[in-house]
């Protein structure tokens, strides 16, 4: 693809705005059900203002895990997508064959570990967020990799591309070494289990979120199979980044907690 195709193909007003509709009615619905969720929670105190103060801050808690898992997920596909840009497109001569079929590994993992960093001055900068506990961060991050483990195994064996084999490994290895470390204690290790089991609903949710942008983007042939899967999903993921950074900026969800 050309840069005039690819301009025309991603830069056409029909795409942008049907996914722009689609990843705000994915997040407007994931919000939507932390709200129903979060207000059912709170019927277990017994004064009116507790149970509405709860639900408030639990609204605002569970839709930020929700924005820090989608953040995750995306700045891990883009350093995928890049390690998949270099691996088929950037290398052109024997030198640099070898030198790529020697180094990969760790350019992978180094791209995988940007992505964290890139992760981190987004929550804390661009799209701040205020309301997650201690231990938040580090629970959904594990649940981003379970996340990514998903879409590629779903790449794998729904799609059928055998082509991110060595990247689900480096998954599991890093799924693992969330869990298991040498200074770990049991407590430890059981906080980080309660913390990952807790957030499975949000996991759900992520991935809805993923799928219904997926399906929409490559049904409607806005996103194109033939310019990699994951380069795609990385493009979707912007859509819902877009939708994350207004309702942050402009306060929206809060401005709606209000009026509970």
């Amino acid at each position: 693809m050309t840069s005039t195709e690819f301009v025309t193909q991603y830069g056409s007003p029909r795409g942008i705005l049907l996914m722009l509709l689609v990843g705000f009615g994915s997040i407007a619905l994931s919000l939507g059900l932390i709200v129903l969720v979060s207000c059912l929670m709170g019927k277990k105190y017994k004064t009116r203002e507790e149970q509405v103060q709860f639900a408030k801050l639990e609204i605002l808690n569970l839709s930020e895990r929700l924005f820090e898992l989608i953040f995750s997920a995306t700045f891990i596909l883009l350093f995928v997508a890049l390690y998949f840009m270099f691996s088929y497109f950037g290398v052109n001569s024997a030198t640099l064959q070898q030198s790529w079929e020697k180094y990969n590994g760790i350019l992978l993992l180094a791209f995988i570990l940007m992505s964290v960093t890139l992760n981190s001055w987004m929550d804390n900068h661009i799209i701040p967020l205020k309301y997650l506990r201690p231990g938040d961060r580090a629970a959904m991050r594990l649940i981003g990799m379970i996340y990514m483990m998903v879409i590629f195994l779903y790449i794998k064996y729904i799609y059928v591309d055998s082509n991110y084999d060595s990247i689900i490994m480096y998954f599991i290895t890093l799924i693992i070494g969330r869990f298991i470390y040498f200074d770990a204690s049991m407590k430890d290790f059981k906080a980080a289990m309660k913390n990952a089991f807790d957030s499975l609903p949000l996991l759900a949710l992520a991935l809805m979120c993923t799928g219904l942008i997926a399906r929409f983007g490559f049904g409607s042939g806005y996103l194109l199979h033939r310019n990699g899967v994951v380069f795609n999903l990385f493009l979707g993921h912007l859509y819902l980044l877009a939708w994350i950074f207004i309702i942050n900026r402009t306060k929206l969800l809060r401005n709606i907690i209000i009026k509970l």
